[in-house]
């Protein structure tokens, strides 16, 4: 279980309007296969160094979840970043063969089902055309939103291209 800063673990419970966002979260991983650990954080995980100061590790370990549109036929795109990388969206619409653009909030909430800030890599609304950053691979242990700001889940790289079906690129 992880630890806070003090020492002690976390105590910090969820509002109960997220817990439905989060157990979304839970059964998509389990239908895949992954027996999800939750962690539940006493503070705001919106951005990578956020969420890496909340657990403790590197912000290389953080999978910043990235939602865009594609500017032809509005196809959400999910790209499962590094936390210290930025995303070259000129790439991505290479990949996807349209031009891509960074989705507003309004459009994230429609097509994932969840909030910028909380986007997880699995249980979206409708599924997006899903690449992983290469650079995750290089970590043990990844941390990934879990549905809510509030909340994460650790796994492998391996589990997370499993539980995703994700294409792996180089994002930068």
């Amino acid at each position: 279980m992880p630890w806070n800063s003090q020492g002690s673990a976390w105590r910090w419970r969820l509002p109960y309007g997220a817990r439905s966002s989060v157990q979304r979260v839970r059964e998509a991983l389990e239908e895949r296969g992954f027996a999800p650990r939750v962690v539940e954080l006493d503070r705001t995980a919106r951005s990578a160094a956020e969420a890496a100061q909340a657990l403790g590790c590197r912000v290389e370990q953080i999978v910043k979840s990235l939602v865009f549109k594609g500017g032809r036929t509005g196809q959400p795109v999910l790209v499962l970043a590094s936390g210290v990388n930025r995303v070259d969206e000129r790439k991505i619409s290479e990949l996807v063969s349209e031009p891509v653009e960074k989705a507003d909030a309004g459009y994230v909430r429609e097509k994932t089902g969840f909030s910028i800030g909380g986007v997880p890599p699995v249980g979206h609304a409708e599924e997006p055309v899903t690449f992983v950053d290469e650079d995750l691979l290089r970590e043990e242990e990844v941390w990934a939103a879990a549905g809510h700001t509030h909340a994460v889940f650790g796994l492998s790289p391996t589990e997370l291209l499993k539980v995703t079906n994700g294409r792996v690129i180089a994002v930068k």
